[in-house]
Order: structure tokens, then sequence, then C-alpha cells
């Protein structure tokens, strides 16, 4: 009897000491749990905060709302896989001696469980109040947003008015620009008006200054051509023809402005040629000619193709200014003295033209191309 009571205590003794090493071990499975959720408070914490912080920027917000509720349901699977652990650690503990045991961690077990539901209420209440001032942050920047474009679209408008309203007075000027230029070339046809050149217009002129040189090859025999190419004058006996020399520079583009001195002399032709073999200029020239000629010191015409006009001079003027634009058609001739625009012949210049030059054929006095052209 004495050897059974001695086994039955030894199992007793051993079973104990199963259990308390399973105790033991519970211990430090509710310690584990303990500092888990120490971790999980500070980690909630962390995460509240993380939100906030994350509210400044709000292209990641969203995705850092789903990250973190995506933790907090996972730390709630890890919590409800350890309280399944524990659950059925405790159904087996009901199979054993330790009831005492079993309550204390049945206790324990609805404190996980009460902390756990404290923690998920926080947890939401803090993920609510992230969501609430995400909402409220949004709304208050779409706001600021739909009153920006708002704004911007009154500019906008604004603005297309007074471009329109611009481009309609662009055009209406631009029409009465075009009346009073049309009326003044009119005006200046049908008058015979000289007109000031003004510095900006004369100093465009006389930046196109070329040297022109007469060339004896080109020249009619009756004339002579000084040494330096500068002075032509009849010396032959007198007839109705106009003996003509031509400058050596032939000009294909651009512009160019030379001055000759006429002086006292009654009868002179300046102009431009496109005949470099011909020694004398028609009495009615036609093609490839653009002439200005005084007759009798008193009758000044404007002679081409298409034109002989006479002009009106008040006076006539002993420096001539020739502007020839090659690019615009245009041949002008100028008072070089007083710089006022006397006439222009219009028309287009087929390749090479050339400055030509005759003295007449009634007096002796010389044509004298001007080498100092003065500046504005």
């Amino acid at each position: 009897m004495a050897t059974r009571r001695q086994s039955e205590n030894d199992d007793l003794q051993k079973n104990y000491e199963i259990l308390k090493s399973k105790n033991e071990r519970l211990g430090k499975v509710l310690d584990s749990l303990k500092r888990e959720n120490e971790r999980l408070e500070k980690e909630v914490y962390f995460a509240a905060g993380f939100c906030v912080a994350v509210v400044v920027v709000l292209i990641l917000l969203a995705a850092g709302i789903l990250c973190f509720s995506f933790r907090i349901e996972k730390e709630d699977l890890q919590k409800n896989y350890v309280l399944d652990s524990l659950k059925r650690e405790n159904e087996r503990l009901e199979k054993g001696i330790l009831s005492g045991e079993k309550e204390r961690l049945g206790k324990e077990k609805e404190d996980l469980k009460r902390e756990n539901k404290r923690l998920g209420k926080e947890a939401s209440s803090k993920v609510g109040f992230c969501v609430a001032v995400v909402v409220g942050i949004l709304v208050v920047v779409t706001l600021c947003f739909a009153c920006y474009t708002a704004r911007v679209k009154r500019e906008t408008k604004k603005l297309t008015r007074e471009k329109e309203d611009l481009q309609k007075n662009y055009e209406t000027l631009k029409q009465e620009k075009e009346k009073v230029e049309g009326d003044f070339k009119e005006l200046r046809r049908n008058t015979n008006t000289c007109v000031y050149a003004v510095d900006r217009d004369w100093k465009k002129i006389i930046e196109a200054c070329v040297n022109v040189t007469l060339d004896p090859d080109t020249a009619s025999p009756c004339l002579t051509v000084s040494e330096d190419g500068s002075r032509v004058r009849f010396t032959g006996e007198g007839s109705a023809e106009w003996p003509s020399v031509l400058g050596r520079e032939g000009f294909t583009s651009g512009g160019h402005y030379w001055e000759v001195e006429v002086g006292e002399k009654g009868y002179w032709v300046l102009g431009v040629s496109t005949h470099p073999h011909e020694k004398s200029i028609p009495q009615k020239p036609g093609e490839g000619y653009w002439l200005m000629r005084l007759v009798k010191g008193k009758t000044c015409k404007a002679v081409s193709q298409s034109v002989d006009q006479t002009l009106n001079l008040e006076k006539m003027c002993k420096m001539w200014g020739v502007y020839l634009d090659h690019g615009g058609g245009r041949l002008s001739f100028y008072n070089a003295e007083t710089r006022f625009h006397i006439h222009t012949l219009e028309g287009s210049f087929p390749g090479q033209v050339y400055p030509i030059f005759s003295p007449g054929s009634h007096d002796k006095g010389p044509l004298i191309i001007n080498t100092k052209v003065k500046n504005v």
C-alpha cells in the first residue's frame, strides 16, 4: 500500500512539475503578449502621428491611410491568432487539474480582449480623425482651386475682350493709315509736292552712299571725263542728242545713294540705265531707262518707259541726290542741300543697272559727282 501511495505521489509530483513548467511557459507567453501589447500601443501612437504628418503631403495621404488600416488589420489577425492559441491551451488545461490557473488565464484573456477592443477603438478614432482632417484639407484645397480657376477664367475673358478690342483698334488704325498714305501719295502725284526727309529716313539713305566713278570707256566721243572719274563735260559741237557716260559700278541688289552737283547748268540728265553699251540717251527713252531730265534750265521731267511727267519745282536745286532701291523697284531724287524729296520713279529693275549721266550738248558746264557726302 505504502509503495502504491509513494508511486501516486511521484506521479502527482511529476504532473505538478509538468504543470509548473507549462505554467512558466504560459507566464512567458503572457509576458510576451504584454510586451507585444506595449509594442502595439507604441505603434498605434506612432501610426497616428505618422497620419498627421502625412496630411502635409496630400498626394500620398490616401496611400498612407490604406497602409495604416492594412497594418491594423494584420495586427488584429495576429492578436486573434494568439487568442486562439490561448484558447486551445485553455481547453487543454481544462482537462488538467489547475482550474485556478485556468480562471487566471481566463481573466487575462478577457483583459486582453478588452485591451484589444480599447486599442481598436482608439485606432479607429484616430484613423477617423485623420480621415476627417484629410477630407477637410481636400475640401479647402478644392474650394481654393475652384476660386482660383474662376478668377483665371474671368481674367482670361477680360484679356480676350481687351485683345479683341485692341485688334479691332489696330485694324482700324491700319486701315486709316493705309488710307492716309494712299491719299498722301495721290496728293503728291497730283501736286508734285516735295517732302522733307526726316532724320531717320535721311540717315538710312546716307548710310547707302557709294563712291560712283565715271567710266571713260562708256562715254560718248563728245564728252570728256576727268582722270579721277568724278567730272564729265560736253566738249563737242552742239546737237540735239543727249551724250552720256555710265558709272563703273553696276548694281544688282540693295540700296545705293550718290550725289551730283549740276550747278547752274540748263541741260542735264541723271538716273540709271540697263544699257551698258549705248553712249547716248534717246530723246524718248524706252525700256531700261529711269531718268530725271532738265531742259532749258526750267523744265524738269521724270522720264521712263511708262512715265513722262513734268515737275513743278519752285526753285531748281544745284546738288541732286539719287537713291536707288533695287529690291523695292524705286529710284528717288532729292535736293541734297535741303533734304527735300523731289520725285520717285517706280518699276522693276531687271538685273544689273548703272548710274547714267549726261551734261547735255548745249553748254560746257560739268556734272560733278560729290565724293564728300554729308551725314545727318
